[in-house]
């Protein structure tokens, strides 16, 4: 798809506290948009905590929704 494609169908969120805009229509297409690997993030969306190994391919992504991502790390 693309950039002129994408704009067209675009939409806006707020992701870590700043509005952006996306193509994505899941939580999962716009984690994968952000090269985050969701298998190891816990996604706050809207209030609603998705941990790791979630579905997120099936939460639909809605035009001003909030998202917060935490990612998990390994080390001390």
């Amino acid at each position: 798809m693309s950039a002129r494609q994408r704009k067209g169908n675009a939409m806006k969120v707020v992701y870590q506290g700043h509005e952006v805009e996306t193509g994505q229509t899941t939580v999962a297409g716009f984690l994968s948009e952000r090269r985050i690997d969701a298998a190891r993030a816990i996604v706050e969306y809207d209030g609603e905590v998705h941990v790791p190994g979630a579905d997120l391919a099936q939460v639909v992504l809605r035009p001003g929704a909030v998202l917060d991502v935490f990612q998990l790390t390994a080390g001390g």
